[in-house]
């Protein structure tokens, strides 16, 4: 999507007794704030309407990757996020994970993908916002396979990088 603005954050997500690293995306574009949720469900990201009932099979032609390289900065962890088109709707991008959410990934080989609008916004309120997003036909979420490069390993603490606030493992309030 040429011309987009893309916000992600990593979180654990958590149904019952069971926990999920979940990655939200959300993006603003000249096509309105609507489009990346949009352009995601085209691709095969099913439409949610209740985020307690996505399927667990992962969505065909997803996928979620990390790898970790060393850097004059330190270790640096980069994600790339692929959906069925040429380009991948994320590339390379360097983040901060929570080390939950990192050994999650990793062993489920598997991630829950929300994309819905303004979902990287104020954490405090995000399952009433994935819940209003969801009813309204706002939210598009799957199963995402997860692939974590040879060097990818998770981190034993979370840190802050520069200005970037680093996504911290929280437990939406009533799941």
């Amino acid at each position: 999507m040429h011309g987009t603005q893309i916000r992600f954050q990593g979180i654990v997500w958590t149904f019952g007794e069971r926990e999920f690293a979940a990655l939200l995306m959300d993006g603003h574009s000249a096509h309105g704030p609507g489009a990346l949720p949009h352009a995601a469900r085209s691709r095969g990201l099913p439409l949610t309407t209740d985020v307690r009932r996505v399927p667990l099979a992962p969505v065909p032609g997803w996928l979620i990757e990390a790898a970790s390289e060393e850097s004059a900065h330190g270790r640096q962890t980069r994600l790339t996020v692929h959906w069925p088109r040429v380009r991948p709707l994320l590339s390379h991008a360097d983040v901060d994970l929570p080390q939950r959410w990192q050994q999650l990934a990793v062993t489920q080989r598997a991630c829950l993908l929300l994309i819905g609008r303004d979902l990287v916004v104020d954490e405090r309120e995000l399952p009433q916002r994935v819940t209003r997003l969801a009813e309204s036909g706002s939210l598009a979420a799957g199963v995402v396979t997860f692939r974590s490069g040879s060097s990818f390993r998770p981190r034993t603490h979370d840190r802050i990088v520069g200005h970037r606030r680093a996504a911290r493992e929280r437990r939406p309030v009533g799941q």
